[in-house]
């Protein structure tokens, strides 16, 4: 170990080195060090050094502060050691630019986003394939909240009326309490099926106010659909109205109470409508959602959904029908 004083032992010849070419005992003497000082008396010499030109914006403070740090990465041994991987890297055979270490590990960290895009991509390919190969007559189902969801009965009764629906479905996650977390996949599938041009959503009770903005005002069809609808179904479902201002004060509540937020996500309920719309019709009997093929995964909610019209759809009459049909066949005997 050797002993270093506050004082500058720079050798008189420094000014005729070619740092570039610099040994790393040349880089020692030019910092007033012996050729045994250790990391920590290398570091902190170079601090002594550098402190006095750090934060000058002059031209001569800022060229000598790049020479200390270019005289300090060859003292601590990091420029050799970078030069000595770069030799062995130009040895070893690329494979479009990279060295099988270099691709091991970039496998390593990556192979999670890679694997994700693959399943994103096959879907979106798998989403388009279904619409553009179907005729376009065909009714869309969009079926998403937190919960495992089978399409059978919902598709069983569709062909009974002579349809053939597509269904889609999504397992998204809404901010909670819980400790459920979004998944990139899930959401990804989640915008995919609009392309589908869904006429009827169908979502848990926790998703529908925090995605308002997704569903049509369907007042100018609720007599049409109640007069579809069979005394039974009418008995077992009750209208939702809901303001854009409610949604957002919901989401407020939701986001703050999950405790993983920032000051961003908070947005001012005043800026936003306050009249009421009928954004769909909600199933209050857990037990009917459960013969609908829904089940959520709430921990702490029971299952209850809600049927509504897409913001984009242009075909009232195809919503009518499908939600009167789901909602009656649910509620038969």
């Amino acid at each position: 170990m050797s002993n270093v004083t506050d004082q500058e032992k720079t050798p008189e010849t420094k000014e005729e080195l070619d740092i570039s070419k610099m040994t790393r005992e040349e880089a020692l003497a030019y910092m007033g060090l012996p050729a045994d000082a250790d990391i920590k008396e290398i570091e902190d010499r170079f601090w002594q050094m550098s402190k006095k030109y750090r934060g000058k914006d002059d031209e001569e403070s800022m060229k000598l502060e790049d020479e200390i740090s270019s005289v300090f990465d060859i003292a601590t041994g990091a420029r050799d050691r970078r030069l000595e991987a770069e030799k062995a890297r130009a040895g070893e055979p690329k494979i479009f630019g990279k060295t099988k270490s270099e691709w091991r590990n970039y496998w390593e960290y990556s192979w999670k986003g890679i694997a994700i895009g693959i399943a994103v991509v096959a879907f979106v390919i798998y989403v388009l394939y279904s619409v553009f190969s179907s005729t376009r007559s065909a009714y869309s189902i969009l079926v998403f909240g937190h919960m495992d969801f089978d399409e059978t009965f919902i598709r069983q009764s569709m062909e009974e009326q002579g349809v053939k629906p597509y269904i889609g479905w999504a397992n998204i996650v809404v901010p909670n309490d819980e400790g459920f977390t979004t998944d990139e996949v899930e959401n990804t599938k989640f915008n995919a099926m609009f392309y589908t041009e869904p006429c009827v959503l169908i979502s848990d009770k926790e998703s529908y106010p925090y995605n308002f903005s997704l569903f049509k005002d369907m007042s100018p069809i609720s007599q049409e659909i109640w007069d579809g609808l069979s005394d039974k179904a009418k008995e077992g479902v009750v209208p939702v109205y809901m303001s854009e201002r409610e949604s957002i004060e919901y989401q407020n509540e939701i986001t703050i109470n999950s405790g993983i937020y920032s000051d961003e996500d908070i947005l001012n309920p005043d800026f936003y409508d306050d009249e009421p719309i009928l954004i769909g019709y909600m199933v209050k009997d857990p037990a009917i959602s459960a013969k609908l093929g829904i089940d959520c995964w709430w921990r702490s909610r029971e299952t209850t959904v809600l049927f509504g019209e897409c913001y984009n759809n242009g075909a009232d009459d195809k919503a009518v029908l499908v939600i009167t049909t789901l909602l009656n066949s649910a509620f038969e005997d």
